[in-house]
């Protein structure tokens, strides 16, 4: 398989507020892993390819929220343990302010960081 990803993506647990446009609909979610230019989120309902969202995202050490507009790229539905369902959801960043952009990428810098030193 060949990989599309233009950016290296980072694991991370960061809590986040997806709200879809469309649907007015919103839900707390968890962020699985991180780039510059997207986002895998976990989300419990199911959502369609090129629905709208609005991100925002908890990062630690920073005591506002990271604020993105985003797009659904791709979705697919995961079994739970108690028979519920969760969404992998892959999420393309649409608009983001230069200053959430910067304390976005300086976590995923100081992330990118960590793995180094453990190299």
């Amino acid at each position: 398989m060949t990989e599309r990803r233009r950016f290296l993506r980072f694991e991370t647990a960061l809590n986040a507020l997806c709200e879809v446009v469309s649907a007015k609909w919103k839900a707390a979610s968890k962020i699985k892993n991180i780039s510059k230019e997207g986002a895998l989120l976990i989300v419990p309902k199911e959502l369609k390819e090129g629905d709208a969202i609005e991100l925002s995202m908890d990062v630690p050490g920073d005591n506002v929220p990271v604020l993105a507009s985003c797009q659904v790229a791709w979705q697919k539905e995961r079994a739970r343990s108690d028979k519920s369902s969760v969404y992998e959801t892959g999420v393309k960043f649409t608009k983001m302010d230069s200053p959430h952009k910067g304390r976005l990428l300086e976590y995923i810098y100081s992330q990118w960081l960590k793995l180094l030193d453990e190299e």
